[in-house]
């Protein structure tokens, strides 16, 4: 690379410098001189405005610090008087007293702070040099209470970025030779250019700074290498700027800066001395940091220091030979200008157009040639956009003019010094001189002024202007001097007046169960809003954040007061006769995978409609936040009167392994229970009801738990059906996979919410709700209830008393035995006749209640039916001497094989 370095004077000054230093005295001018430019340096209002959101900064972080102070001294002076220890207690008043003044002294400061925030933004360009004074004067006030705001940087480090520097890593810096040239006559602020002067071009990085409300300035950064050596004689760091751009890699935006960077002067071997060193046979380039002076005023010199990342080049200057820039966030190729007079921005067609210019290959120079009369022809006719859409500006708001290196974004170009605006007379054609007259006659804000650097801004302030269309012609010029376009570069406006902003719109809408509702057809809650009519609108754009690389991410519908659909934003082209019908919008997702978008996320939306002109008459925010569900759907209950202090008794209905019904006795295999019969569903889906019985099953040796759905039958195995062991059961509501937090699987689990918690018993019928005792004559029916005329019964019942030695071979005891359920009275039957034959009996016995043994009498069975008692001995001596109360003991197996043993109660008398 062809390189050109320092003068041999400054490279002296560096090598002296290393070695020794001169101070001078200053004197009370200097002192003031010094205030002076410390007002100097907030030249415009950007910069005092920036100044004052520093402050402000620095004054919110005092005031929680002030905050925490006072907290922290109210709970010491309470557990000191607590502790009885006075010593501390007056020590922790002092330091809440304290405190107290100091937040007390920050909300007053705050209040000036805020007060000269608006005095700033309302001030006129006179006004500036007073308010610098001032914003001056509140840093101060500012620094008496938090210290010197500089003084809070304690870290600092590179960060690659797009728009400064691509790498993070090289600057690179060209040194523009002048030619002879006024930038330009006639125009305020205009650059003269002077033959062979040397302009140094320069280059930017970005620091990120902690904490990051610290300040740097210029006079705080320097360049230096590993052995402490600086480039603060020959290198000027030109200005600092707080940077807002879009960064390379997530550093994040708080307490980043944007460095300019520029030579003061060039010389080859001093360049080369400071910048390169020789490796063997091979020349390396040596790596810079940068240093920020964080000297305190009470401490020694101290500087924080970055990682030794940067380097230094240098390469010939080059001028822009193209004029590229954005007219707002438009490309100037796709706006409107008068290269023909079929131009779009013209309603003549008859006028004859001035042609535009670009350079050719000998260009770019100080002045267009395109008479080769006059000398080589540098420029020729190009820039045709007669056919491009003429810019839709608003009156009173600025229209922002940026130059660029690229056509789809705002990249600042580094070879360019200045810019400015005039009207594109040339081309007011339009009935002339009507149309030129009409465009002095408005008011404008921003013309006919150069600024140096890439962008300026123009308005327009006529509301008479409305709907008129005006052309504008923007020059830049090159450092050396050399014009970036021949002729400058026009555009052309209709001017329209500010959209409406209708109120920002927030949404909430509820994930839920896929399965009840599809994504896309779940809707949002209703918010009320107060639209206006619009007149003519012919087009909109919808655009939200990204889902799933989705966009839009949900749709918002506009409904009248009787929700009637006005306006959706899938179709939004469709307009509705009035907006100000809408009297409610919600919201409704696009992307059919809840999991695709995040939890308690917030997605928004801008709908911006537009008129013919392409004039914004609307806009409005929508947002829609996904949120999961806290409860469970409404109605769901359990039926009443089944849940009984906290406890499920389930009668289990028999089944055999082959899922049929089976009460007889000893054929059930398992239990089973309906989940309808027991739970209401409410408005949610029965089947999304999970509903587990803890400990109910086998696996292995373990017990776990059966979980049903809630439109399922339980089923358990006979052996869990026991009328006594509880089984914890929860009843949850199964939203599925509607959360984006994935497990450690890298999968979704499903989301519950919790809807019933009880305790369940397996019972049978034969459980404690069921009792057995010798029947009344209402239960044997009409047989022993029919009367005869005197009213005494027709058929006597049959003697529960036994005769000692007697046999009863013809007393079918079972035929006389009830068994009453209080859960269900069909269940009441006979011994003889259980509920669909759910007993049999398979042993019986009669015993004294005196000693509990079979002493006079065996109980006969047949056919599992009890057919008599035959005593079991026959002699004189062993006649009881009174009767002998007895107990007859029957034992069954119900339905599951389980033993059922009923007792009743009979009598043995003497002989």
């Amino acid at each position: 690379m062809n390189k050109k370095f320092l003068s041999a004077i400054l490279f002296g000054a560096l090598m002296v410098t290393s070695t020794g230093t001169f101070v001078s005295c200053k004197d009370y001018d200097d002192d003031i001189d010094n205030l002076q430019e410390q007002i100097n340096k907030l030249a415009t209002k950007e910069d005092m405005t920036s100044q004052i959101a520093t402050l402000q900064a620095a004054l919110n972080t005092a005031a929680k610090d002030a905050s925490d102070a006072l907290t922290k001294a109210a709970a010491a002076e309470t557990a000191a008087k607590a502790a009885g220890d006075d010593a501390a207690a007056a020590k922790a008043a002092a330091d809440k007293a304290v405190a107290d003044a100091k937040a007390e002294a920050i909300k007053a400061v705050q209040a000036e702070i805020a007060t000269l925030k608006k005095e700033v933004e309302e001030s006129t360009d006179a006004a500036l040099k007073e308010m610098a004074g001032k914003v001056d004067a509140a840093t101060k006030k500012v620094e008496d209470i938090v210290g010197k705001i500089a003084d809070m940087v304690t870290s600092v480090e590179l960060v690659a970025s797009y728009s400064a520097n691509p790498t993070g890593a090289e600057l690179t810096f060209s040194t523009a030779i002048e030619k002879e040239n006024v930038f330009s006559d006639g125009i305020t602020n205009a650059i003269t250019f002077t033959k062979d002067k040397q302009i140094q071009t320069g280059d930017k990085f970005v620091v990120r700074v902690s904490p990051t409300n610290a300040v740097l300035t210029p006079e705080m950064i320097s360049l230096t290498n590993s052995q402490g050596q600086n480039l603060n004689e020959f290198l000027s760091v030109q200005k600092v700027e707080k940077y807002n751009g879009l960064l390379s890699r997530a550093a994040g935006n708080n307490g980043l800066w944007e460095v300019t960077v520029a030579l003061k002067n060039y010389d080859e071997k001093a360049f080369s001395a400071a910048t390169e060193t020789k490796v063997g046979n091979d020349t390396e380039s040596i790596l810079f940091a940068v240093q920020v002076n964080n000297t305190l005023s009470t401490a020694e010199t101290r500087e924080v220091i970055s990682s030794y990342d940067l380097t230094l080049d240098w390469t010939e200057y080059t001028g822009a030979s193209s004029l590229n820039y954005f007219v707002d966030k438009t490309n100037i190729a796709n706006v409107n200008n008068r290269y023909s007079n079929t131009s779009l921005s013209l309603k003549e067609h008859t006028a004859t157009m001035y042609k535009e210019l670009v350079w050719n290959a000998n260009g770019p120079a100080v002045a267009p040639i395109t008479d080769p009369s006059k000398g080589t022809v540098n420029a020729v006719q190009g820039d045709d956009r007669s056919s491009k859409p003429v810019y839709p500006a608003v009156q009173g708001e600025a229209i922002k003019i940026a130059l660029s290196t690229a056509d789809d974004k705002v990249t600042a170009p580094v070879n360019i010094r200045g810019i400015y605006v005039v009207l594109d007379k040339a081309n007011a054609v339009e009935s002339a001189p009507s149309e030129l007259n009409a465009w002095n006659s408005y008011t404008y804000s921003g013309l006919n002024t150069v600024v140096e650097g890439t962008s300026t801004e123009i308005t327009i302030n006529s509301t008479t202007a409305i709907n008129d269309v005006i052309g504008f012609r923007v020059y830049a010029v090159n450092f050396d001097g050399t014009l970036v376009d021949p002729d400058g570069k026009a555009f052309y406006v209709q001017l329209g007046n500010a959209a409406t902003d209708w109120n920002a719109t927030a949404t909430t809408v509820t994930a839920l169960n896929p399965a009840d509702k599809a994504v896309t057809a779940t809707q949002s809650d209703k918010v009320a809003v107060s639209l206006t009519k619009l007149t003519a609108p012919t087009a909109a754009t919808w655009t939200t954040d990204k889902v799933n690389n989705v966009n839009p991410a949900f749709n918002a519908i506009f409904v009248d007061a009787n929700n009637n659909v006005l306006y959706n934003t899938a179709a939004p082209n469709t307009f509705p006769a009035d907006f100000s019908k809408v009297a409610k919008v919600y919201t409704v997702p696009t992307v059919d995978n809840w999991t695709k978008y995040e939890d308690n996320k917030t997605y928004n939306g801008t709908l911006t409609i537009k008129n013919a002109s392409g004039h914004v008459l609307a806009t409005m925010k929508v947002s829609m936040t996904k949120v999961l569900p806290t409860t469970i759907p409404a109605g769901f209950s359990v039926k009443t009167a089944q849940v009984a202090d906290g406890i499920y008794n389930c009668y289990m209905i028999p089944m055999n392994d082959a899922n049929g019904i089976a009460w007889t006795a000893e054929t059930a295999t398992k239990g089973s229970m309906k989940m309808s019969e027991v739970f209401n569903y409410g408005t949610g889906a029965a089947a999304n009801y999970n509903i587990t019985f803890a400990t109910s099953k086998k696996d292995g040796n373990k017990d776990v738990a059966v979980v049903v759905a809630g439109d399922k039958t339980l089923e358990v195995v006979k052996d869990y059906i026991n009328n006594s062991a509880k089984h914890a059961t929860t009843v949850v509501y199964n939203y599925g996979k509607i959360s984006s937090v994935k497990n450690a699987d890298g999968g979704y689990d499903d989301v519950t919410r919790e809807a019933e918690k009880f305790e369940t018993i397996y019972n049978c019928i034969y459980n404690s709700t069921y009792t057995w005792a010798w029947a009344t004559r209402e239960q044997l029916g009409s047989e022993y209830t029919d009367k005869n005329t005197d009213g005494s019964y027709k058929k006597a019942m049959p003697s529960t008393e036994l005769t000692y030695g007697t046999d009863r071979s013809d007393f079918a005891a079972d035929s006389f035995i009830f068994g009453t359920s209080t859960k269900d009275s069909r269940y009441s039957k006979l011994l003889s006749a259980p509920y669909e034959s759910s007993l049999i009996i398979k042993d019986a016995t009669l015993t004294s209640d005196a000693n509990g043994e079979e002493e006079y009498f065996d109980v006969t069975i047949a056919n599992n039916h009890i057919t008599g008692f035959k005593a079991t001995a026959l002699s004189s001596e062993t006649n009881p001497t009174a009767a002998v109360p007895s107990t007859l003991t029957i034992k069954c197996k119900d339905m599951y094989g389980h033993d059922v043993i009923i007792k009743v109660a009979m009598t043995v008398n003497k002989r």
